[in-house]
């Protein structure tokens, strides 16, 4: 049995190997799963109960569970740089988005984001996602519909400049000048509204302050690196592989 979390209904497992690795499985996938441990029938992955285990014809085990988002936004197809979840992470808790919250993205980009930002708003809010390259803005349709979000997101092959919405909650930029649209994108929120620009390097976010205007304020820089650590021989140490530098996130309110 799947268990289906919210509004999706895409019937996926999650396998997972005794060293970590993880597979995924879509149920409608017809043929056995040809995997670096062995192949694995797709009747012993369907019939499985979650958490229960199941081995390849080579003995290897996997425990198989149902996919729930995180698992799912983790297996859409990506093209350009994504914004991480440990990222995404920091920039819905200091904005507060949230159900019902009308939502300004520009640099859709793989779409990693707006399928994280459509989980947040959804169900009666909106994102608004603009993406000038008709390749990006594709492959952000496609994991959409993947993750039947796409009824809470109006995507844009556009530019953002053009954008003539008002009294937005929340505007979100991951382009490489984002000074050059600042302005047009402010006259989208609302009084009080936030701003928050994704940018890797210390250059850009020099100039992105030079840029900013009285309008501006309660500006905050964050950097966000995720530390793992592991338990090996009853030692516990950091692992290595620590996910550092992404992007400075720049968060603004506007007055």
């Amino acid at each position: 049995m799947f268990l289906f979390f919210g509004i999706f209904a895409i019937p996926m497992r999650i396998l997972i190997g005794s060293e970590g690795k993880r597979i995924y499985f879509n149920e409608t996938t017809k043929n056995d799963l040809q995997t670096y441990a062995g192949v694995i029938k797709q009747k012993d992955i369907i019939k499985a109960k979650p958490g229960s285990k199941i081995k390849s014809h080579i003995g290897k085990e996997f425990i198989v569970l149902d996919a729930d988002f995180v698992d799912k936004i983790k297996s859409i197809r990506r093209g350009p740089q994504i914004i991480t979840l440990k990222d995404s992470g920091i920039i819905s808790s200091y904005t507060g988005i949230g159900p019902g919250s009308k939502v300004l993205e520009a640099g859709s980009g793989s779409g990693m984001l707006t399928c994280y930002l459509a989980n947040l708003v959804r169900p009666n809010g909106k994102v608004l996602s603009y993406e000038i390259r008709e390749d990006f803005y594709k492959l952000t349709k496609e994991n959409l519909e993947k993750l039947e979000l796409d009824k809470f997101v109006e995507l844009k092959n556009s530019d953002v400049s053009k954008s003539k919405e008002k009294n937005l909650d929340v505007a979100i930029l991951d382009l490489p000048e984002p000074w050059n649209v600042l302005y047009s994108v402010m006259k989208t929120l609302k009084p009080g509204g936030r701003m928050v620009f994704y940018l890797p390097t210390t250059n850009q976010v020099i100039k992105l302050l030079e840029s900013f205007g009285e309008e501006f304020t309660d500006i905050k820089i964050i950097e966000v690196i995720e530390r793992r650590w592991q338990d090996k021989a009853g030692a516990l140490r950091p692992g290595n592989d620590e996910m550092g530098h992404t992007g400075f996130i720049i968060f603004s309110r506007i007055v």
